[in-house]
């Protein structure tokens, strides 16, 4: 078994030039396996990474995915993430050079109940929460770029 560390680091100095604000935090994760790739990204959705029941070419095995990186490395592109479930799915916008983490592969979407009437000001989130495994997640670039995924993951 291994030890992956991560460590997120927050840094700003404010406009007057003395007043300085920020974290650092750091989380250690057991992994005995690591998937790293830099791969170009099309402007329609490509699958990017996957999960399943067993592991295999491009699919991580259900719940042993214990850290996930995905970075958009290009300095003006977008990238939308599609993060994919059975029945339903969500979508997440990388801004030029964003990040998006996660430290498991367990995801729930719901829509608001009032979200067909523009007027409500209703927060009322659908069905209760209802935690599944993620399917696959694919990408579509503003303009083609390339992004880097980062797993560490446990057999």
């Amino acid at each position: 078994m291994a030890t992956l560390t991560i460590t997120h680091t927050e840094s700003v100095s404010l406009g007057d030039g003395t007043t300085e604000r920020g974290t650092t935090n750091i989380k250690t994760v057991d992994i005995n396996e690591v998937d790293h790739r830099i791969m170009d990204v099309p402007t329609s959705y490509s699958t990017i990474i996957k999960f399943g029941a067993t592991a295999g070419a491009g699919t991580f095995k259900d719940d042993t995915v214990k850290y996930l990186r995905i970075t958009n490395l290009d300095p003006s592109a977008t990238v939308t993430l599609r993060v994919k479930g059975s029945s339903k799915e969500y979508f997440v916008k990388l801004e030029a050079e964003g990040h998006y983490i996660i430290y498991n592969n367990d995801f729930d979407a719901h829509e608001n109940k009032d979200s067909c009437n523009p007027d409500s000001t209703s927060e009322t989130v659908g069905d209760a929460e209802s935690l599944a495994n993620i399917d696959l997640i694919a990408a579509k670039a503003s303009t083609a770029c390339q992004i880097e995924y980062f797993i560490g993951s446990q057999d």
